[in-house]
């Protein structure tokens, strides 16, 4: 138990460290690029879902822009 606070109060250190370092630097310290991809990764897989439903002939159950507003 007494390891698993220590695990959990240092794992909270270093997220209120990099939020802090992040916050006095004005900088984004390198997650754009990671964001980028896992944004277009989506963008890619809700495209591939829509023409399959498309060509099937089915109606998906959200559309684009419901999914862009997510």
């Amino acid at each position: 138990m007494k390891t698993l606070i220590i695990v959990l109060s240092a794992a909270c250190a270093v997220v209120a460290g990099y939020f802090g370092v992040r916050y006095f630097t004005r900088r984004d310290l390198g997650f754009t690029p990671a964001r980028k991809y896992v944004r277009n990764l989506a963008e890619n897989l809700l495209h591939t879902e829509l023409t399959a439903a498309r060509e099937a002939g089915t109606t998906p159950e959200t559309t684009t822009e419901q999914a862009a507003s997510l």
